[in-house]
């Protein structure tokens, strides 16, 4: 039995069962001992004038009850038994049980921070089930103030680092121009200038993160041709990949794929994803970039034939700061924050699709967006 309303309906059905035997062999054996003391009781009416050691007796096989008569009492009482027990025992365990799937139902339905503001319906009756629920929304109340703070930290914080590092970039930049510079102090300076970059792209994405899990990141959704998109990213993807020894290929349709998106997030989804691909495929490899219609929808696929992810790795490639080998840190030589995927798995989601990927060690990874799409849109 796999679940406790089960295994309550057979304990709840074997109690009985065994209660139904049990009081038949009490009834068999109250039977049997009524009918030796009738017996008993008709020899001494019945028993003709006593000669020495002879005594007169009636016949007993009428009287006695042998396992058939055992056998016939169970067959009678326990078929009838066994039907109610099940009955009752299903009935009283999903009476029990009732609230405990309605938590369950309702737990599985706050999925994320963002629902952590929802709480589960309590009994009016302070039973167990009821101080479970009430200890769940205890629970729920602290993880939603612990989730706040931290959203309110990390935008707050993303936030006030924008301007110091704006400060930072542009006093490096100038100073780079001075002429007749020292080459080492110039390569210390070109070397803080890319530190620079990196932090001010995490912030960036800190900070976009932070307003996607408070609801407040904008979506400036307007009708465009989707391969408008892909060709501007297309010119990025190119410039890296020639930079990497790595070739690309880009597919679109002839005909206009025209949805309503927002470009900028759009173009930093797809960016997102060229970028990754060129990071992780060997010089001589190559990034397939196909846009197209499938099963009604729009979907965007970045293919690559790199170093590829291993199983164990796949469900967690969208956690933030994940990384998932020692080759994937800051300071190797795919340097990253861990943080373009989970923003494309938000973008996606925004727009009401979604992205899935497919990989094998050694032999390539492969990210599909689905959008969802009207083609008539195009047409009309």
């Amino acid at each position: 039995m796999q679940t406790i309303r089960g295994r309550l309906t057979a304990w709840y059905s074997a109690a009985l069962a065994l209660t139904l035997a049990a009081f038949a062999a009490v009834l068999y054996l109250d039977r049997r001992n009524a009918s030796y003391q009738d017996l008993d009781q008709r020899m001494r009416s019945d028993a003709g004038p006593q000669f020495g050691a002879i005594l007169a007796a009636a016949n007993v096989r009428t009287a006695e009850l042998g396992p058939d008569q055992l056998l016939a009492t169970f067959a009678l009482v326990l078929p009838f038994g066994v039907a109610v027990a099940l009955l009752m025992g299903s009935w009283i365990s999903r009476r029990a049980l009732g609230p405990v799937d309605q938590i369950i139902t309702e737990v599985r339905e706050i999925t994320d921070g963002r629902s952590l503001h929802r709480r589960l319906a309590e009994p009016l009756v302070k039973d167990e089930l009821g101080r479970l629920a009430e200890t769940l929304n205890q629970m729920m109340t602290r993880l939603e103030r612990s989730f706040t703070a931290l959203r309110r930290f990390t935008a707050d914080a993303s936030h006030e680092l924008k301007t110091p590092l704006t400060v930072l970039r542009a006093g490096v930049e100038r100073v780079i121009t001075t002429p007749n510079l020292p080459q080492d102090t110039l390569a210390t300076l070109e070397e803080t200038l890319q530190e620079i970059k990196r932090m001010t792209e995490l912030v960036e994405a800190l900070l976009t993160l932070a307003r996607a899990d408070e609801g407040i990141a904008p979506l400036h959704r307007v009708p465009v041709d989707l391969r408008g998109i892909v060709e501007e990213a297309r010119e990025t993807g190119e410039l890296l990949a020639e930079q990497a020894g790595v070739r690309m290929e880009v597919t679109t349709p002839a005909q206009p794929v025209v949805v309503s998106v927002d470009a900028t997030r759009i173009r930093q989804l797809i960016l997102n994803l060229l970028t990754n691909a060129v990071k992780y495929t060997p010089a001589g490899g190559s990034v397939r970039l196909q846009l197209g219609p499938a099963n009604g929808k729009l979907t965007l696929s970045v293919a690559d034939t790199g170093i590829g992810i291993a199983p164990g790795d796949l469900p967690h490639i969208f956690d933030r700061f994940w990384r998932a080998d020692s080759a994937r840190t800051r300071t190797g030589e795919r340097p990253g924050a861990g943080l373009g995927l989970a923003i494309c798995k938000w973008i996606a989601e925004a727009h009401g699709g979604k992205i899935d990927v497919v990989s094998r060690p050694g032999r390539g990874t492969t990210f599909t967006v689905t959008l969802p799409w009207d083609s008539t849109a195009g047409h009309s």
